[in-house]
């Protein structure tokens, strides 16, 4: 029995800690509405999708003005605002 206990407290806790990692990764990637409830399965998929974004951005902006970012955002969340209304399983992990 102690060692049922015991087993139950440490899955606990590491669910707990799971948890409290994808509240805060969750916290970095920007949505609108920005307080929209977001799966884990979302979560990491607009995660994956963001540094993409935010790679291609680093990459074209060798030689642009700063002004090019907050466009791009904009179609960058405007693009999630899509696909999170289509079905999870037409998401596409490169887009």
């Amino acid at each position: 029995m102690t060692r049922k206990v015991f087993t139950n407290t440490r899955e606990r806790w590491r669910q707990h800690n799971v948890n409290t990692a994808f509240a805060e990764l969750r916290k970095l990637i920007p949505t609108h509405p920005p307080e929209k409830k977001l799966s884990k399965n979302e979560i990491l998929r607009l995660a994956m999708r963001y540094i993409n974004f935010l790679v291609q951005l680093l990459e074209s902006q060798s030689g642009q003005p700063a002004s090019h970012s907050p466009t791009a955002l904009l179609t960058f969340l405007r693009g999630n605002m899509e696909q999170l209304q289509s079905p999870p399983h037409t998401w596409a992990l490169t887009s």
